[in-house]
């Protein structure tokens, strides 16, 4: 007799393990459909972001700054620096953002003239900045890029570019 209950119990607790493995199972399947729908709506609202800030940038277009005629860039020295190495720096220290460059307003540039300089042992490119209304040639502003590191660098000295030849010139037409 008590092999019996035994049975019948185990048969019960086999039922209940069965029931809660299956309970289990669907709260599983509703938690990863719960993560996948949060996620879908998630990169759904990203992508439309994108999408405006797409049809902003192209509508703007139209409204580009131009060369010769807004601004004229000069290339120096292009044997010591490959220009798609120095346009790749250039662009990434924000120096190819002509609206920004152009820009009179507080939040702007406000820049007449940029001066590169490049120190090759250094693996470095030294700016000078000249704003609009510059006096004398000793009235900038020094910044600079590290090519290995492509960082900014700050807090260069007017002697960082002493004796370094000019790579590019960066004039702003507006100005004149």
């Amino acid at each position: 007799m008590k092999k019996v209950q035994f049975e019948q119990k185990l048969n019960a607790l086999t039922k209940q393990l069965t029931i809660r493995k299956f309970i289990l199972f669907i709260a599983s399947a509703l938690l990863i459909m719960l993560i996948c729908l949060v996620l879908f709506v998630f990169h759904n609202k990203q992508s439309s972001v994108s999408h405006s800030e797409t049809s902003q940038s192209s509508s703007r277009f139209n409204n580009q700054p131009r060369e010769g005629k807004d601004y004229t860039i000069q290339y120096s020295n292009s044997t010591l620096i490959k220009r798609s190495t120095l346009n790749t720096a250039l662009k990434k220290a924000g120096l190819f953002n002509f609206n920004y460059l152009l820009n009179t307003s507080d939040d702007g540039g406000n820049d007449a003239k940029i001066l590169v300089y490049y120190n090759q042992t250094d693996q470095m490119l030294i700016f000078k900045f000249y704003q609009r209304g510059y006096q004398s040639d000793k009235d900038y502003q020094i910044g600079g890029y590290d090519l290995q590191k492509q960082t900014g660098i700050h807090g260069l000295q007017p002697s960082a570019f002493n004796g370094l030849p000019l790579v590019y010139t960066w004039e702003n037409l507006q100005t004149k």
